[in-house]
């Protein structure tokens, strides 16, 4: 086990790949402090660190299975799972280093105008869940990269995965959002009066109006009067514990860890920050060790069972 980790760091130490990476990391985290700049954090341009992770773990596991490195290390005695967990605590600190250089120019750019409002609990919870989520993309990359022996099929598949977890964490939260009832208002076109129309003209009206000429020329000036609110319940809406199973399947998601972030972040950024925000962003530590904890025993026992050629 030793010597295949030291294998592994002496070849990210020299990997071109790695270091160019790592470059990118820092830019995109420069490009997203800079997007943050007013306080409003998008989760979009989280994106593209997780595409960076992709490509690294994508191409060094799916090269070992190119080149057979990674059937000449069972040859000569090596146990798969060793190889596994080896390669799996690399790309776990290959993701630490990137998500660090994505979060360092990050927020020296943000921390005089908008990280100094939000409370430093906030950041120490958001910066941890967001170093471990990174950690369990690591892991859900590996896992796919040692599942598949073609590099450019893993790496596509990662990709669609990327793209697929956002869009599933997006409709989640749709669903879970859904309010119990759908409020309309009911209301009727009402005459101003000759007072109001007085105000029109003169400029100090203050409501909303409308105006309407006839064939004539005769202008007739009203106003929407709201007669009635009407709730209907929305068969859109989740209850429990259903709502519950599907918040809890959100938190797990990678990315729907992130758009809790985000908008906690905002929310604090831009002074209407809520205890609710904060209860569940402490939970997200929990959901990605639980994540990280599941693929990697998956993994290791689908891979000790893969036929390497």
């Amino acid at each position: 086990m030793r010597n295949l980790l030291s294998a592994e760091i002496y070849r990210y130490k020299h990997s071109r790949l790695f270091g160019l990476l790592l470059c990118a990391a820092v830019l995109s985290g420069a490009f997203y402090g800079i997007t943050a700049f007013d306080g409003c954090f998008d989760d979009m341009f989280v994106v593209p660190l997780f595409v960076i992770l992709a490509v690294f773990i994508s191409l060094t596991v799916g090269r070992e299975y190119a080149d057979g490195t990674m059937r000449n290390k069972i040859i000569v005695g090596k146990k798969k799972t060793t190889i596994f967990l080896s390669k799996l605590f690399v790309n776990i600190i290959a993701s630490v280093m990137m998500t660090m250089a994505f979060l360092i120019p990050c927020i020296a750019i943000l921390s005089v105008n908008v990280l100094s409002k939000i409370p430093a609990s906030i950041l120490w919870w958001t910066v941890l869940g967001f170093l471990l989520l990174n950690i369990s993309w690591a892991v859900i990359f590996t896992f796919v990269s040692f599942m598949i022996s073609s590099r450019e099929i893993g790496a596509i598949i990662n990709f669609i995965l990327i793209i697929a977890i956002m869009f599933a964490s997006y409709q989640l939260e749709f669903a879970i959002g859904q309010p119990e009832f759908i409020v309309s208002e009911e209301g009727s076109a009402v005459l101003l009066s000759q007072e109001e129309v007085e105000q029109v003209i003169n400029g100090t009206f203050g409501g909303n109006y409308d105006i309407e000429i006839d064939e004539n020329g005769t202008v007739t000036y009203y106003k929407y009067v709201i007669t009635d609110i009407v709730k209907s319940p929305n068969p859109k809406f989740i209850k429990e514990p259903f709502k519950c199973i599907l918040q809890s399947l959100d938190s797990a998601l990678p990315h729907g860890q992130v758009n809790e972030y985000v908008s906690c972040l905002t929310a604090h950024a831009q002074d209407y920050g809520t205890t609710e925000y904060t209860s569940r962003i402490k939970t997200f530590p929990l959901y990605s060790l639980c994540l990280i904890y599941v693929l990697s025993g998956t993994g290791m026992i689908l891979f000790k069972k893969k036929e390497v050629k």
